[in-house]
């Protein structure tokens, strides 16, 4: 079947949208979204007075609050922290008893340093000495945390 191109008539096509349905729809929808807003406008209301009844929604920080219970946040990490590493290097860095019955000092690193390097580190002989029995060289160094917080309170150091 062929086309007669003259048969055609210039111009818009008369099926294409109508009007009148277009503003019936649209004047639909916006009456739901109208009722919906209503509605849950009303349902907050309904909400909010049953959580709050006869009061009205105190102001957050309105007033001061009282501490909760501890543990409790530290208020200040950054001034706990630097207390705690002067308090730490204070104990790295001092003499001290550590157990004044036992002779147990404590000596700061640097000097414990010197003194391993001048005497070394205490070996056990393979075959003569028992497993958990003390060497010679063991023994000899028995004493010397004792001797050397006793030079440290002589040199003017302070003891714990």
């Amino acid at each position: 079947m062929a086309i007669n191109p003259q048969a055609r008539t210039p111009g818009y096509e008369k099926a294409d949208a109508n009007p009148r349905g277009l503003l019936y729809f649209v004047i639909v929808m916006a009456c739901i979204l109208v009722l919906t807003f209503l509605s849950l406008r009303g349902l907050f209301g309904y909400f909010q007075r049953a959580q709050n009844p006869g009061s009205f929604v105190a102001a957050p920080f309105a007033g001061t609050r009282p501490l909760p219970p501890p543990p409790r946040i530290q208020p200040n990490p950054g001034a706990d922290i630097q207390d705690y590493f002067q308090s730490q290097q204070n104990i790295l860095n001092t003499y001290g008893w550590i157990d004044r019955q036992s002779g147990i000092v404590r000596l700061p690193i640097d000097r414990a340093m010197e003194l391993l390097l001048q005497r070394g580190l205490p070996t056990r002989t393979t075959g003569t000495a028992e497993k958990g029995a003390p060497t010679q060289k063991g023994n000899r160094a028995q004493g010397r945390p004792a001797q050397e917080a006793s030079r440290a309170a002589q040199e003017g150091g302070s003891l714990r």
